[in-house]
């Protein structure tokens, strides 16, 4: 079944199995009764790897025992998102708890930028710092290592960014760099977050000393990890799908005051929130507090263990979240009345000195979605330093594409479609002309049509069962997305626009054989946001993901109408 319309194809995935759940297993690579039995009851023992496979990993904990030994103070440095906070609180938690003395440093997105700076050292080292641990970054900061070195502050890495050569190793001047990445790392799985790297930190120090610390005691810290493994953008698979199972385990638990607060400001149930509880609710909000200058609001939140703080901490990131909202909802429109100038560039570079760099992150995603092309966003804030986002369109790789105009950075990094930049105001014209001809260079095609796969036939009718076997399969994301299924001749006997602005679309949907009807919803869409346009009475086939309600019923999110 092939279905054209709107530069889109649409084929059906054939039947491999007669039941539901192998049949998805199949599709997704998941093939023999062993390898199903494992991925749908993962397993902390089991899929939890040596973490002395990753590299400089006995060196860091031998230091970190070290400093423990002889009283020093050391600085965790995370970075200012829902990976680089969670990841950053539960470390310095961890060595807080074996009895060492930790500050939680936190660059601001907007004054110091992201990873490393000569500002935030010297401030450490005032305090009496001689250890520095990175989490979420470090992957690319030679320069700002060597100054702490040089200051006598040792440097260990753990970051999961792309490394930029093979020969970044050898050169690397930090005390240790642990990244899954490397070239030359023994370490099974490299699609570890940034978190979780930090979490194979805790692991090896307790592989050597447990200090006290009772067998298994370290696994309430997976909420933290769990969260951030959701929240970025890495597979869901091995060792991250327990990451995530676990770490969602621990936070229906309710066990973090903060985050039981945010909870419970958002009608959010603990016993029954979901990766999409995480990705659409919580993450936004952890992510809005360094986008509008108080990151670490969001990581005294996650850390708090008084309920009045937690309430007031909760109350605080709602309201930067729905600062945040407001800002982007208008960058995005001034965005969109200057697209016609980019229409014929296989990358948008566009910018605006009065733009905050911390939310053109969610613009650019917005405009790599509609356009399909690499989007590089720029803005500044104080300074003569340009600072932008970049969101790629899932085929080509951003980081390549910017080594290829890397003379003109300042500082860039990232994954294979999101990333960061930052370069001299004096050079930002140059930005959009360098970034086209290394794409050029590249030799990537622009594609004109996208297949998209239907992973198999549904009937309205199914749908109770079909949520149930669905569960199974969860968390969903990267590498292990919501199974997509088309619903044949299906009636609309309704439609409604709903949501505070009547900016969303709700449909009653009716199979054919049987009275059963269930809704269909589109956030952001309205009856003609389809290949075919949502009219009530009429018989059409819907494409679309199954999910439940607020009311625990199942529903179609309704991907397009053909």
């Amino acid at each position: 079944m092939s279905l054209i319309n709107r530069a889109k194809s649409y084929r059906v995935r054939e039947r491999a199995h007669s039941e539901l759940l192998y049949d998805l297993m199949i599709a997704r690579g998941v093939v023999g009764k062993k390898a199903q039995e494992q991925f749908l009851v993962p397993d902390f023992e089991r899929d939890s790897h040596d973490p002395m496979l990753l590299p400089d990993m006995e060196r860091a904990v031998d230091r970190i025992l070290s400093a423990q030994k002889t009283g020093e103070k050391i600085a965790v440095w995370s970075d200012y998102d829902c990976d680089g906070i969670p990841g950053g609180v539960a470390l310095t938690e961890f060595l807080r708890a074996i009895g060492l003395s930790v500050v939680h440093y936190i660059p601001h997105r907007h004054k110091e930028g992201y990873g490393l700076n000569e500002e935030g050292i010297t401030e450490l080292k005032e305090q009496g710092a001689t250890l520095v641990i990175t989490v979420d970054l470090g992957t690319t900061e030679h320069a700002n290592i060597l100054f702490a070195k040089e200051r006598g502050i040792d440097v260990i890495v753990t970051d999961h960014h792309i490394v930029p050569t093979l020969e970044i190793a050898e050169q690397f001047p930090a005390l240790a760099f642990i990244n899954p990445k490397r070239a030359d790392s023994l370490y099974p799985f490299d699609g570890l977050c940034g978190a979780g790297v930090a979490w194979k930190l805790i692991q090896g120090v307790l592989a050597k000393n447990r200090f006290g610390m009772k067998e298994g005691q370290e696994k309430w810290f997976l909420d933290l990890i769990g969260m951030a493994t959701l929240s970025d953008m890495v597979p869901l698979v091995g060792e991250n799908r327990m990451l995530a199972r676990y770490g969602l385990l621990v936070m229906r638990k309710g066990r973090r005051p903060g985050l039981a607060a945010l909870l419970k400001l958002l009608k959010i149930k603990p016993s029954s929130m979901t990766e999409d509880d995480i990705g659409f609710m919580i993450a936004p909000r952890i992510n809005a507090a360094s986008r509008m200058d108080k990151p670490e609001t969001a990581a005294r939140l996650l850390a708090t263990n008084e309920a009045e703080e937690a309430l007031e901490l909760a109350q605080i990131l709602n309201h930067i979240n729905d600062e945040r909202k407001g800002m982007v909802a208008a960058t995005v429109k001034e965005v969109n009345k200057r697209m016609h100038e980019h229409q014929e560039s296989p990358v948008i570079v566009m910018g605006n000195p009065n733009w905050r760099p911390g939310i053109l992150g969610l613009v650019a995603n917005t405009l790599a979605q509609t356009h399909g092309k690499p989007v590089f966003l720029w803005g500044r804030e104080g300074g003569d330093v340009i600072r932008g986002s970049v969101r790629g369109d899932s085929i080509v790789n951003i980081v390549q594409l910017m080594e290829g105009a890397k003379d003109i950075f300042q500082h860039f990094g990232g994954h294979h479609s999101s990333g960061g930049f930052s370069l001299a105001q004096e050079r930002v014209h140059e930005l959009g002309p360098r970034l086209n001809e290394a794409f050029k260079a590249l030799g990537t095609k622009e594609i004109e049509e996208k297949e998209i796969i239907i992973d198999r036939t549904l009937d309205i009718a199914e749908l109770p069962f079909a949520q149930a076997e669905l569960m199974k399969l969860a968390p969903f994301g990267v590498a292990n997305e919501k199974p997509l299924f088309i619903f044949p001749r299906v009636s609309i006997a309704r439609t409604k626009m709903f949501g505070k602005n009547n900016d969303h679309l709700e449909l009653e949907l009716k199979g054919q054989s049987s009275p059963l009807s269930v809704a269909g919803i589109s956030f952001f869409s309205n009856v003609d946001s389809f290949s075919k346009q949502a009219e009530m009475g009429g018989r059409v086939d819907v494409v679309g993901n199954v999910e439940l309600d607020w009311r625990g019923r199942p529903r179609i999110r309704v991907v397009d109408i053909i």
